[in-house]
Formats: structure tokens, C-alpha cells, sequence
């Protein structure tokens, strides 16, 4: 790992390593690949869409009978066999076998303009490997499905931006679950009422990070620490959570909405700009913190009992700026459904310019990182920038999104919002496997397409999320009734008329249809939970009227 930044392990058994070094300035990665096999054989790596490998771009090693190295550019067809990629878009520094430790180092572009070759981006990267025993004398026409084969996601392209160290002066505290026994069913949310250090002078939270029991990390899916604004006092409290809409707006949890920390499968530490902290403590500052861990457990496993939380790293010495965290997105509401069997279908959710309008500076605020969000079936996310009609670059993009893999990205470049500036977040969908609608909503088996900004300077705008308007969907419905002739009743509720319309292609289309032109309901909403004043129903949806230009790839030049 010597000389190289970043490093994975892809493969236990065989110690399989993957390392490497990004260089932005020729758009180029320097990858080192380092095996513990015997000399008789043989090993991939290499990219691929979603893990898979079929249709991937693999560098293939092996040794002949007479200990002479190989190494070949190869891809995978949709079968998963092996061809020649004979244009060779890598640069080959090293191939050789020490002590039984096999050690390729090779350069590749982002971008080979290659079609057979992966298009490297900032999103996330998943690094495919597969290990066989033999000595062939070529690696064409083998079916890699057949060997020894796996994945692990990175974000492949790191951002080169400068982390500043901890202060000296730093100390930790953490929020863990209460030894929660974890319930026996897919989908839990478990909210828990607990306090934060007394903190008699305001202090910067400037780090936190994930801390996972062990033997939960596939059930931990993710959490979120909320802070109580404004409360003297908060019941306690350690229980599922109170479903949406059924919550008392007078309950004191109702005031729990301000976000001071998010973890998600997957995600690093978030380590904040040197001018920005997260403030917490000093006069007048509630002490009360909402702790919400969703478990997810496919396996309905019961006797599991959990502790995880977030470390936040604090310090005395203030920072220029107070940072905070907004969500962007769509509304978890079962008035955004995905049609079941479909291949890709967008969805989007609005924070739009009346809101940025009411709730920004006059300078605006700085987005530095960014966590997209989904549940099952998310498969690509980002963010738009749009100012005056005008689409400017994108917040973030994660074009071959995991929901298992879901980390807070420090930005590459800090994205400055301004008031009267719109936010879109859209999530392409797959339900291909799925024969029934999916609505929006809180379990896993629910979708979510949120964007959690982190930014500084702090506003009191805590979310900027949409969803359809409660007239636009009805119209929806009473057109599939006249025209269609589906028996929908506007008595029966959201799922149960979704639920019977029978999902033919032109169904979808005037689904999509209806989501992309019809206005929509806004939650414009402060720290507290209340919404800002103004008019948030039925308002219409941002414009584009100069769409951004795909970036120039260069290829044939």
C-alpha cells in the first residue's frame, strides 16, 4: 500500500488487495493490485455497472507452465465470457510475482473513450474480482461466472480536497441506542429520547462518525440524530417510531426535526471545512436529542440487541461559520408510487425557488457534501442546480447508486446556493423484480429519493422536500376512471387506487406524465417543524429553459 492513498480488500482468502491514486490533472488512476495466490493461479479485477460480471471491463493475470506472465485487457459479454479488448488503454508499470505475492501496478484514464471500458465517475465504483485455479493459455472464452467471483463498492474517484486535522483541543462523546432489542420484523425505526453533554458555552461539532455494533452491521441501515429545538423539557421516550401523520403536532417530538448527524451503510467519517462546525451547547440551547436507527432484517432474526450510534468530535474553538443539514428530496408519502416491472422510472423532488427565496441570505448558502438516499430499488441519483431557468452544475450525481452503500461525499466543488435558486432531486427506479406497486414511504420495502445537503452558514430551512399535489393526483385518478374505465373511488384511498390499476405501458406513461407537468405540494419547513409562511400547495414545478450541456468527453480528437 506504499505510495497509494486509498486501498480495499476485495478478497480475504486469496488477499486480494486493491490500491490506488487518483490524479485529476491528466484525469487519470493509478491502481496497484496486489494477490497471495500459489504460481498454478490465476485472477480479474476490473469494473462493472452494479457488481456484476457480465458486461465488465476486467485486467486479467495469470502465469503460463513455464512461469512466463500475462496480462490482458479483457471484458465480459451479457454471458459473462471472457474476450480480448485489443485497444489496450492501460499503461502497464509493473507485472511480476515475489514470495508467492502476485503485484500489477497500471495506469488508466477516467475516460478510454473505449466502449468496452468503464467510464469512470465521482459516484460510486464497484470494483468486480474473480480468482480460479489453472495455468491457461489464454483467458478468452471463459465463463467467469463459473469462478470464484465477487465485489466491493468505493467511491473510486475521491475528491482532492484539503481535510483539515483535528483540533487539539477536541474531545468525543457519542449517541448509541439504548441496548435496543431489535424486533423480529423487516422494518423497524426505533426512536430514542436522550440528552447531550451540558455545554455551558457553544461549542463545534467539526467530525462524527458511524459507530456499528459488530455483530448488527447488516441489520443497522442507517441513523439520524435529531436535535429537540427550543424544548426545556422533552418526555421520555425509547419505542418504534410514531408513524408520519399520526403524530401529534404539539408532541414534543414534533420539535426533534433538527439534524446534527446522519449515518448510513457504508459511510466514512464526515470531517467538516476548517471555516464551518456544527454548533451545539451555550445559553439557552436545549440539551434533548432524538436518536432514530432504522434496523432492517430481511431474515426477521430476533434475540439481536443493539447499541450503535454516532461518535461526534467537539471543540471550544469556534469556526467562522455555523454548518447545518437540510433534506432535499421527495415527501415519504404513498402519493409518489413506482408501477411494478419497470426498468427505470424517474421520479423528482422539488426544493424550489419561493423557498430558497424566503429562507436564504442574500449571499447564499455553501453546499460542501452531500448524502443521496434511497431504499431497494434506487439506481441512479443527483441533484440539480437551477437559477433563473438556467441549469447550472449538478450538486451531486451517483449514476450506479447501492442503497448499501450510502456515504456522506465531501463535494469536490462547493456548490453556492443563492435565494430564488431551485434544487431538484431526481432518483431513476428499477422494479423489475417487483409484481406490485412501491409506494413512498418509511419501510425498506418503501422508496425514499432524498439528498441530505451538509452547508454552511445554518438557516432555519431543516427541509425542502415535494410531492404531487393532493388535486393533481386525484385528477389522475378521475382520468384513469372516465377514460380508462378502472373502478377508482376517491373514498377508497391512495393505495387502494393505485393498487387497481392494471400497469400497461401507456398506464405508466400518463403516470409519468401526470408527476413530470402537475404542481406540487411544498414542505417548506423550519428547524421546529413548521412551515415557513406562504403558499405551499398546489404551486408550480421549476422550469429549465437552458438544460445544462452534457460535459465534452474529447473522444476522437
Amino acid at each position: 500500500m506504499e505510495g497509494y492513498k486509498y486501498h480495499v480488500m476485495l478478497d480475504i482468502t486469496s488477499k486480494l488487495m486493491f490500491c490506488w491514486n487518483v490524479n485529476y490533472s491528466n484525469k487519470t488512476v493509478s491502481i496497484r493490485v496486489t494477490c497471495q495466490l500459489p504460481p498454478n493461479y490465476w485472477f480479474g479485477v476490473g469494473f462493472s455497472d452494479y457488481g456484476e460480471v457480465t458486461d465488465a471491463d476486467f485486467v486479467v493475470f495469470w502465469n503460463d507452465p513455464v512461469a512466463t506472465h500475462h496480462l490482458q485487457d479483457s471484458y465480459t459479454d451479457s454471458h459473462g465470457v471472457l474476450h480480448a479488448d485489443h485497444s489496450r488503454d492501460y499503461t502497464l508499470h509493473k507485472a511480476r510475482t515475489e514470495d508467492g505475492l502476485s503485484i500489477l501496478e497500471y495506469t488508466r484514464p477516467f475516460d478510454t473513450c473505449d466502449e468496452r471500458d468503464y467510464l469512470l465517475d465521482n459516484g460510486t465504483t464497484h470494483i468486480v474480482y474473480f480468482v480460479s485455479k489453472g495455468t491457461p493459455a489464454s483467458c478468452v472464452g471463459k465463463d467467469v461466472r463459473d469462478l470464484h467471483h465477487g465485489f466491493q463498492r468505493v467511491q473510486l474517484l475521491k475528491p482532492d480536497v484539503h481535510l483539515p486535522p483535528l483540533p487539539a483541543d477536541v474531545w468525543t462523546f457519542e449517541i448509541t441506542a439504548p441496548k435496543v432489542k431489535i424486533p423480529g420484523s423487516e422494518t423497524t425505526y426505533w426512536w430514542f429520547i436522550t440528552t447531550l453533554p451540558i455545554l455551558h458555552h457553544k461549542h463545534h461539532i467539526v467530525r462524527y462518525e458511524g459507530v456499528i455494533q459488530k455483530e448488527n452491521e447488516d441489520i443497522v441501515h442507517h441513523i439520524e440524530v435529531f436535535h429537540c429545538v427550543g424544548r426545556k423539557h422533552v418526555h421520555p421516550y425509547s419505542g418504534p417510531k410514531v408513524p408520519e401523520g399520526k403524530m401529534d403536532p404539539a408532541s414534543d417530538l414534533a420539535s426533534c426535526r433538527n439534524v446534527i448527524g446522519a449515518w448510513a451503510m457504508g459511510a466514512e467519517p464526515i470531517i467538516y471545512p476548517e471555516e464551518a462546525g456544527s454548533p451545539i451547547g451555550g445559553e439557552g440551547f436545549s440539551p434533548f436529542i432524538l436518536l432514530e436507527v432504522h434496523y432492517h432484517n430481511p431474515h426477521l432474526r430476533t434475540g439481536h440487541v443493539d447499541s450503535s450510534g454516532i461518535r461526534f468530535y467537539v471543540s471550544p474553538t469556534l469556526r467562522q461559520y455555523d454548518m447545518g443539514i437540510m433534506e432535499l428530496g421527495l415527501e415519504y408519502t404513498d402519493k409518489m408510487a413506482i408501477p411494478p416491472e419497470q426498468s427505470r422510472f424517474l421520479l423528482s423532488g422539488y426544493c424550489i425557488a419561493e423557498c430558497t427565496q424566503t429562507a436564504f441570505p442574500r449571499d447564499g448558502i455553501n453546499i460542501f457534501a452531500s448524502q443521496l438516499h434511497t431504499h431497494l430499488t434506487g439506481k441512479r441519483v443527483w441533484t440539480k442546480h437551477v437559477r433563473n431557468g438556467r441549469e447550472l452544475p449538478e450538486v451531486n450525481r451517483d449514476n450506479h447508486y447501492s442503497p448499501h452503500f450510502q456515504e456522506v461525499r465531501v463535494l469536490r466543488h462547493v456548490a453556492n446556493i443563492l435565494p430564488g435558486d431551485a434544487l431538484i432531486t431526481e432518483c431513476e427506479d428499477s422494479t423489475l423484480s417487483r409484481s406490485n406497486v412501491t409506494y413512498g414511504g418509511f419501510s425498506i420495502r418503501e422508496e425514499m429519493c432524498v439528498n441530505y445537503i451538509h452547508y454552511y452558514p445554518k438557516v432555519d430551512l431543516e427541509v425542502c422536500k415535494s410531492s404531487i399535489s393532493d388535486n393533481a393526483l386525484q385528477n389522475f385518478f378521475y382520468f384513469m376512471n372516465r377514460i380508462e374505465d378502472i373502478p377508482i373511488s376517491p373514498d377508497k384511498g391512495i393505495k387502494h387506487n393505485y393498487g387497481l390499476i392494471p400497469w400497461l405501458p401507456e398506464h405508466v406513461s400518463i403516470l409519468n406524465y401526470a408527476y413530470q407537468t402537475s404542481p406540487i405540494s411544498m414542505q417548506c419547513n423550519q428547524s421546529n417543524g413548521q412551515r415557513f409562511p406562504g403558499t405551499w400547495e398546489g404551486v408550480p414545478l421549476t422550469k429549465i429553459e437552458e438544460p445544462l450541456l452534457p460535459e465534452d468527453r474529447k473522444c476522437g480528437i
